[in-house]
């Protein structure tokens, strides 16, 4: 059976002689795998105690390769394993020994060449479990990075992801818990990541992405990419200077501008997770850079998150229902966000969100984090039957992360009092005249034929009606909302009418039937 699912069974091998080393063999054993082990191997976990949280890292960064970086995502989950052991497994770091030039070189010169370099520096200046990174010259003069995937990479990581799989397939089978928190789930999203994070030309292609989203803000910079230079194993890059955000000392010493790097910060994790729904979800420390001009530095585009469009939106309105202590509001939103389970319990609920709000109205400094609060109550309402999506807790992990940055370089930043003002211009932004203009335009597209034959149908109708009643029928369930939307969008297409008049032809049209099936409905 393991040997129909685990072709490399010597890793697998490895990987339980680790678990067991350092007395983490009851992870084995909840996830009723014992039986693969000799019998002494198996008397040795009965002997166990639980480990406490630092042998876990230790563990994970023995065995290395994905394990790391899959750490490195539990530790945003404390709704799958508990939060002292994600403050542990924050501290995972990727180190791993650099790979020979020559087979860098090697790489190189087999998907793009080296004559586009005018120079290429033999010692990298990262590496990673992936990848390793070498600063360069491209022929023109401009200095850049190359990102090199390590040889025979992909068939390690697959090998160790369907280990993770098989492991969490089989905990689920046998742990309760393991099975209540879709732990699989979680697994089988992190290996997706993994995989996509393998291909480095996608990973340019989601840098370029998120540079044309944040083009606008000025106190932030994505490297400019070089697509011409890019494929599965090489990436190019733009080479930027600066210090970790995290570099206290450093950035002391820097003259920089705490407040409007604040700002930029809060406001940048905001608007990927309301307007642009594309936000970055490998959100530690190594991955963002301080410059002197004041500017944070995005790095690293191998592991994005997506939300909806109407997600977004609501995650900006829950920030500010929970800043105007919002009760009711709250739970809505939690309720139209989650999944409601069969123990769900709208009391319960709203016992969690009361202890939210009242930690964050007893706090006389405005100093509480909001999202930390907000990232509290999507652990902790998804144990009481309101499960929340799993990109979720990255996406709020991504917005925590943001507000560490704002904190760690300007101490002043009032948390409460710049949220309220940056999430109401960000809500401003998505419902801007224009943006709803834009929307109104794509559903006129879509509905093209409707709206050019409908009047002749209504026409035809009414010739051949008389006097006699109009019976209109629709099949869809959504017939109720179709009145209101009419009034509304007639309502948008009046406002643009001083720009488009033949559109104020279009608007009386839909404020008529809109009207119409709305008296039809009483």
């Amino acid at each position: 059976m393991i040997r129909d699912k685990i072709e490399d069974i010597k890793r697998f091998d490895e990987v339980l002689k680790k678990l067991v080393e350092n007395e983490m063999g009851f992870l084995i054993e909840k996830s009723g795998l014992s039986d693969q082990l000799p019998f002494t191997e198996r008397l040795k976990i009965k002997k166990h105690e639980r480990p406490g949280p630092e042998r876990l890292r230790e563990t994970i960064e023995e065995l290395g390769s994905i394990y790391v970086k899959f750490g490195q995502i539990l530790a945003q989950r404390p709704d799958l394993i508990p939060r002292r052991y994600c403050e542990k497994l924050e501290k995972l770091e990727d180190n791993v020994p650099a790979f020979d030039w020559s087979e860098a070189e090697e790489i190189i010169e087999e998907e793009i060449g080296l004559d586009h370099f005018e120079n290429i520096d033999e010692d990298p200046i990262a590496a990673a479990s992936i990848a390793q990174v070498h600063k360069a010259t491209l022929e023109t003069g401009e200095d850049v990075v190359i990102k090199v995937k390590r040889p025979g990479i992909d068939e390690k990581v697959e090998q160790d992801l369907k280990i993770l799989e098989f492991f969490t397939q089989q905990a689920e089978k046998h742990s309760k818990i393991a099975k209540n928190s879709d732990a699989l789930k979680f697994v089988n999203q992190f290996s997706s990541w993994t995989r996509e994070e393998l291909d480095l030309e996608r990973e340019g292609l989601n840098a370029q992405i998120f540079k044309e989203n944040l083009k606008e803000e000025e106190n932030l910079k994505v490297p400019e990419i070089y697509p011409e230079l890019n494929t599965e194993k090489v990436l190019v890059m733009e080479y930027v200077e600066g210090v970790k955000c995290n570099n206290t000392e450093k950035l002391k010493e820097m003259n920089i501008d705490g407040k409007d790097i604040s700002d930029a910060a809060v406001k940048a994790g905001l608007r990927q997770s309301i307007i642009d729904g594309f936000f970055h979800a490998d959100t530690h420390p190594s991955n963002f850079l301080i410059t002197e001009d004041s500017k944070i530095i995005y790095l690293d585009f191998g592991m994005m998150g997506n939300v909806s469009e109407k997600t977004g939106e609501k995650l900006g309105l829950l920030l500010l229902y929970l800043i105007n202590e919002d009760i009711e509001s709250i739970i809505d939103c939690l309720e139209e966000l989650g999944t409601l389970e069969e123990n769900y319990s709208r009391e319960n609920i709203e016992e969690i969100v009361e202890e939210k709000v009242l930690v964050l109205k007893n706090t006389s400094l405005k100093q509480t984090s909001i999202t930390q609060q907000m990232f509290n109550l999507f652990v902790d309402v998804s144990k009481q039957g309101l499960k929340m999506p799993s990109n979720m807790a990255l996406l709020g992990k991504n917005l925590v992360t943001m507000e560490g940055i704002a904190l760690t370089i300007y101490p002043d930043f009032r948390i409460q009092d710049s949220y309220e003002d940056i999430v109401k211009e960000t809500l401003k932004e998505i419902n801007s005249p224009d943006k709803l203009a834009e929307d109104f335009t794509i559903d006129l597209i879509k509905n093209k034929e409707l709206f050019t034959k409908l009047p002749t149908k209504l026409n035809n109708k009414l010739d051949s009606n008389d006097d006699r009643e109009i019976n209109i029928t629709q099949d869809s369930q959504n017939i109720e909302t179709l009145p209101a939307g009419l009034i509304i969008s007639s309502g948008l297409v009046f406002a643009a009418s001083p720009f488009y008049p033949p559109l104020a032809i279009l608007g009386f049209g839909q404020l008529g039937l809109g009207l119409y099936l709305y008296r039809q409905s009483d």
